[in-house]
C-alpha cells in the first residue's frame, strides 16, 4: 500500500499501510495466544477476539523494558528476557501508536520513507517472533494478555 502510487502517494495509502501493519503483529500475537489454549480453528477464533489492545500494550511496554509482573518478583532475576522477544514488544508499542496518529490524526502528515520504516518495523517482529515462539518467557508474555492485571497488582 505504500507503494500503491509510483510518484505522488496518497495520504490514504500511507495511512492504511500502518494501520496493516499493526493489525498484522495484533493479529500474529493474538492467535499465538489463543493456541496456547487450544489447537482447534473454531474455538481458536472465538478465544482470539478477547485480546483487548490496551492490555497487549501494557504488557508489551513492560516486556520492551525488560520488566516482569509484579508477582513474578521472586523469579525474575533468575530468567533474562530474550532481546527479539524486547524488540518484538517495543515494536508492538511503536506500532500501535503510529496506527492511533494514522487513523485518528489527521492533521498527521507521514512520508512513504517513514511509513515503510514502521512496515519493515513489523515484518522484522514476524521474524524476531519466529526465532523465540516456543521460548518460555514468549509464551508467558503472551499468557500475560490476559493475566496481567492479576499477575501485577500490588500485593
Amino acid at each position: 500500500m505504500a507503494r500503491r502510487e509510483p510518484k505522488r502517494v496518497k495520504q490514504a495509502s500511507l495511512r492504511r499501510a500502518i494501520s496493516a501493519a499493526y493489525y498484522a503483529l495484533f493479529h500474529l500475537l493474538g492467535f499465538e495466544a489463543s493456541r496456547l489454549f487450544v489447537k482447534d480453528d473454531r474455538l481458536l477464533n472465538r478465544i482470539s477476539r478477547v485480546y483487548g489492545h490496551s492490555e497487549m500494550n501494557d504488557v508489551s511496554k513492560s516486556f520492551a523494558k525488560g520488566e516482569w509482573p509484579k508477582a513474578f518478583d521472586p523469579v525474575k532475576g533468575v530468567f533474562s528476557i530474550p532481546q527479539e522477544l524486547k524488540d518484538v514488544a517495543q515494536a508492538f508499542v511503536d506500532l500501535q501508536e503510529a496506527r492511533h496518529n494514522a487513523d485518528y490524526d489527521l492533521a498527521a502528515h507521514f512520508t512513504r520513507g517513514d511509513t515503510l520504516v514502521l512496515v519493515g518495523r513489523a515484518a522484522q517482529a514476524f521474524r524476531d517472533w519466529e526465532t523465540i515462539r516456543e521460548d518460555d518467557l514468549a509464551r508467558f508474555y503472551l499468557g500475560c494478555f490476559l493475566l496481567w492485571k492479576q499477575w501485577d497488582r500490588t500485593r
